[in-house]
């Protein structure tokens, strides 16, 4: 028999011995094992003490994989804590309301649905998509909701008028059921429950002229370095009541320079030049997404999204996917770009379309606004006054104060006199008949 095995041998032996006659305190001095219970506690306490992924062994046996799932399980639950630390019912903050609404953006989760359960009203509400047709309380009461509603009419063209009416009311009673479901769909003890976003929280910012102005500016100046993709003149349509030559001659002078934030290098003479394309994208709300995807445009308010190479003739010499694009109808019919309800926040179903004004309206008013006050400050020179001027001035002032305060004066004695007057009472006079 070789020495090698032999020697397994004795371990083989030695091993089942160890097992079989439990160990005592005068054995040699040996240590007793420990539970591998109590070892695998003593390795998680020294893990929580440097909680590193790469400091842990996966190659030790079963507490060494048992240490590393805990571990790792424990840095994962800590960072989703930290994540989950915002409040959720903050009904008063537009970012995290557009944070909501842009969850219903991918087209294969959600698809539009009619206006009183749109995906706005389902965000003013603390609902968020998290998968096909599918609302969700994240962070919040964690209720969850599928929305499906009944086929539309206009996919049944066989059937007659009275089965078309019927389909129709029960569309509408499906439509009235989820309305509710956007209030009553939350838990009881939901703070989404009684109160909502107000109407004001879909408003863009664009009030102030200055503010509107300088939006402006950095849509078109990130717009305007993707313009070798953006969609020829010919094939952009706009609004009949607007011209671009005639806003983009309202602008100040200074507009296509860059004066404040990421863009602070100094522009050449060719940049300042306008470009008439970027400025249309720019005027309507467009802006570049985000995860800057080349060849896309998306609005912030809306979330719509633009690929511009369909409207692009192909290399190929194929005509384009798509001739016209609508600049301004290429928005969700819910976007305050386009929607004068949405941007007043206090039109209702009563008034009339016309008499609101949407997004880009405001901006096209407060650039007109903007230049009329630059030219009023214009066209009035600064007067120069000089010291002899100033000199008579002054003396003319200080006597105009001194007779205006004579004048106040003397009415005030004047006053004080006639109540004196009115106050003072005269008694009898006395008889002489009296006297004697």
């Amino acid at each position: 028999m070789s020495y090698a095995l032999e020697t397994k041998k004795r371990k083989f032996t030695r091993v089942l011995e160890s097992l079989s006659k439990p160990l005592t305190p005068g054995d040699g001095g040996a240590k007793p094992a420990k539970d591998p219970l109590m070892a695998a506690r003593e390795r998680l306490a020294d893990a929580t003490h440097a909680p590193s992924i790469k400091r842990i062994r996966a190659g030790d046996g079963i507490v060494d994989n048992l240490t590393t799932k805990t571990t790792v399980s424990r840095i994962l639950r800590t960072t989703s804590s930290s994540a989950s630390l915002r409040p959720n019912f903050v009904p008063w903050d537009r970012d995290r309301f557009l944070e909501r609404l842009e969850t219903f953006r991918p087209v294969t989760r959600w698809i539009s649905q009619p206006a009183p359960i749109n995906e706005v009203e389902w965000a003013k509400r603390g609902w968020s998509c998290t998968d096909y047709m599918r609302v969700a309380c994240v962070g919040g009461c964690g209720a969850s909701i599928v929305v499906k509603l009944p086929d539309e009419v206009d996919d049944f063209e066989d059937l007659d008028s009275e089965k078309v009416q019927e389909r129709k009311d029960v569309r509408q009673k499906v439509v009235e059921e989820y309305r509710k479901l956007l209030t009553d769909g939350h838990k009881d003890t939901c703070l989404w429950r009684t109160k909502s976003c107000d109407a004001t929280i879909h408003r863009l910012p664009l009030t102030n002229p200055d503010t509107a102005i300088n939006g402006l500016r950095e849509r078109y100046l990130k717009i305007s370095k993707m313009r070798d993709q953006l969609p020829s003149i010919e094939t952009i349509e706009l609004p009949e009541q607007v011209s671009i030559e005639e806003i983009i001659s309202l602008l100040p002078p200074d507009f296509p320079e860059t004066s404040k934030g990421d863009y602070t290098q100094q522009t050449n003479s060719s940049e300042k030049e306008i470009n008439y394309r970027s400025f249309v994208f720019a005027f309507f709300g467009w802006d570049v997404v985000k995860d800057g995807s080349s060849g896309l445009l998306e609005c912030r308010a809306c979330f719509r999204r633009l690929g511009l190479w369909l409207y692009k003739p192909k290399e190929e010499g194929k005509e384009p996917v798509y001739d016209k694009l609508p600049v301004h109808t290429e928005h969700m019919d819910y976007c305050p770009w386009i929607n004068g309800t949405a941007q007043s926040a206090t039109g209702t179903a009563a008034d009339r379309p016309e008499g609101l004004l949407s997004g880009w309206q405001i901006l096209a008013q407060g650039i007109r606004t903007k230049h009329r006050r630059r030219v009023k400050a214009t066209a009035l020179p600064p007067r120069e006054a000089t010291p002899v001027d100033s000199d008579t001035l002054s003396l003319e002032s200080t006597a105009t104060d001194e007779a205006t305060q004579r004048a106040k004066d003397k009415e005030w004695w004047s006053k004080l006199r006639r109540v004196r007057e009115a106050l003072h009472v005269k008694g009898p006079k006395k008889s002489i008949s009296g006297e004697k």
